[in-house]
């Protein structure tokens, strides 16, 4: 009699659950047939008592979702596989995947998606639940999902990775609807699944509001893209200024696109830049700022089934953020203090810096892992410059004209989320050297290119950064001549020259071929009239340079 009681109470709170809405008082006739069933049931003889059998109402067969249905299975099943986990004292497991018929249908997926969460969320845990392709487990959780006698049966087991030995089987059965048939269809994400989710219709006017998290556990909101181009649009408002961190899951091939909610600007978007054909962004938001995540197929036939999530991670201990910046001294070149930070997963620091002059400010890292930085107006936080690789190796450089006593922010993060480690942060300032015209102004055309004789230099100034020189010179007796043109004070300032001949034709040019950035050309020159160009690469330039042809 007991039993008998617990299984009509199972029975009572799943009617009710599949009959709720306006034909509840019609189906409410057919409740005493529904209970004469029962004996029925028990006479046909006991599951297992890992079993957990479920169906759809036979009676009503119009397509109805199997959401609910799914997720009442999947959070009596998680319970029990936690129970046994605590048991075990398992301190590591991943979630493998549900093959039906040698593919990973939406069905698959989500279930999987909704086991990985169910069991990531138990509190009191004595494990962690690895992401997507994590190692270092010592149990999994996988099974496989078969169609017999008109049943849709999933098979989950508990799997030992030390000898692969099974600790606990279970088993879920559907009806075979056409909602649970359409969740089978779509193998790995391209082609057949009619699967429309429960949130549909969503659009830029109607997107899905999703809570933000505060780690990768966030809860995950289940998905399908279904056939025809389908889009769902995610609502995000972030309490706290963060970075912000958006991922599906699953074996569909997503796309993500993030925007501005008002404004609809494109903010980023990314393919790949999750666990296989998931996207990931990270992006700076703004708490209160209304965002949109919009999710699509990679192609416009890609359907199937898969999950979103987002989450700001918490500020770790002795982290910066836009409000408190680690202020940094800059220094003069080859004078400049290296700070050593380091960097977590999916973090960003933040460095305040307010130049004493106006001048060339050059903001760079060092070491080795992959960084990328942003360079911000301090005040209104307009993005000024960013930057990848212009340092050595992977390492960011940026380098920006600043005003003396403007506030200036460098944010610097890991090119990826996982791009981890220590780096060196640096910055110093050229300061801004206002040069008077030289003496052989106005030279900016060849009209008005002044001579220079062979074997005597000349000392010209760039007095602005677009400044070009002109110079002419006759060759009387044919032979080698080496023409250059470099800084008074260093070789650092980036010069470049074109030759040309009387009629103006170009012979030759050069940028680096002296020392360092001085430019520099040696050529078999025949008796005859020449013009020389002369100008610099350098945004500011900071000094004097000579011109010199000699004879070689």
């Amino acid at each position: 009699m007991r039993c008998l009681y617990k299984l009509t109470l199972k029975a009572k709170l799943w009617y009710y659950k599949q009959n709720s809405g306006g034909k509840m008082k019609k189906r409410l006739l057919c409740l005493p047939f529904f209970w004469l069933a029962i004996p029925v049931l028990l006479a046909q003889g006991t599951h297992d008592m890992n079993d957990t059998r479920y169906t759809q109402n036979a009676g009503n067969p119009a397509p109805v979702s199997p959401v609910p249905l799914l997720d009442d299975t999947l959070k009596e099943l998680a319970q029990t596989i936690h129970g046994k986990l605590i048991d075990t004292k398992a301190q590591k497991i991943t979630i493998g995947q549900f093959n039906y018929r040698g593919s990973t249908p939406p069905l698959a997926v989500y279930w999987t998606n909704q086991l990985t969460n169910e069991l990531a969320n138990k509190p009191a845990g004595t494990y962690v639940v690895l992401s997507t392709g994590g190692t270092g487990a010592d149990w999994t959780v996988t099974g496989e999902i078969v169609d017999v006698a008109g049943i849709i049966r999933i098979y989950t087991r508990l799997i030992r990775l030390e000898d692969r030995s099974i600790s606990a089987a279970f088993q879920s059965d559907f009806e075979k609807t056409g909602a649970i048939t359409g969740m089978l269809a779509g193998g790995g994400g391209e082609g057949g699944s009619s699967l429309a989710d429960e949130y549909e219709p969503d659009s830029w006017e109607n997107p899905v509001t999703y809570e933000i998290g505060v780690n990768e556990n966030a809860p995950v909101i289940n998905r399908a893209i279904s056939p025809g181009g389908d889009e769902d649009f995610f609502l995000l408002i972030p309490g706290i200024d963060g970075r912000l961190v958006m991922e599906t899951t699953g074996n569909t091939d997503t796309y993500m696109e993030f925007y501005d909610a008002e404004t609809r600007d494109l903010l980023e978007e990314d393919d790949d830049g999750g666990q296989g054909a998931n996207a990931r962004i990270r992006y700076s938001v703004q708490a209160g700022k209304r965002y949109i995540a919009m999710i699509r197929g990679y192609s416009r036939s890609t359907t199937g089934a898969y999950a979103f999530r987002a989450y700001i991670p918490p500020p770790r201990e002795g982290a910066t953020n836009w409000d408190n910046p680690l202020a940094y001294e800059i220094g003069a070149e080859g004078d400049a203090v290296v700070l050593n930070r380091r960097l977590e997963r999916d973090d960003e620091e933040f460095f305040l810096l307010v130049p004493g002059d106006d001048g060339r400010l050059t903001v760079e890292t060092t070491g080795s892992i992959d960084t990328y930085m942003e360079f911000y107006d301090a005040e209104s936080r307009e993005l000024l410059a960013e930057d990848d690789d212009g340092g050595v190796r992977a390492n960011a450089r940026i380098r920006y004209s600043v005003q003396a006593g403007k506030r200036y922010i460098a944010k610097v993060r890991g090119y990826s989320g996982s791009d981890t480690g220590s780096y060196g942060f640096r910055a110093w300032l050229q300061v801004q050297v206002r040069l008077a015209p030289d003496e052989y102004e106005p030279d900016d055309d060849p009209s008005q290119a002044k001579v220079i004789e062979i074997g005597a230099p000349q000392q010209h100034t760039f007095h602005t950064g677009n400044d070009v020189d002109w110079v002419k010179f006759q060759i009387t007796q044919p032979g080698r001549y080496i023409i250059r043109a470099r800084g008074v004070d260093s070789n650092r300032l980036d010069t470049y020259i074109e030759l040309f001949d009387s009629n103006l034709n170009s012979i030759a040019e050069d940028d680096d071929g002296g020392e360092n950035l001085d430019s520099r050309l040696s050529m078999q020159l025949g008796s005859g009239l020449y013009y020389l160009k002369v100008w610099c690469l350098d945004d500011e330039p900071n000094q004097p340079y000579t011109i010199s042809i000699d004879e070689q």
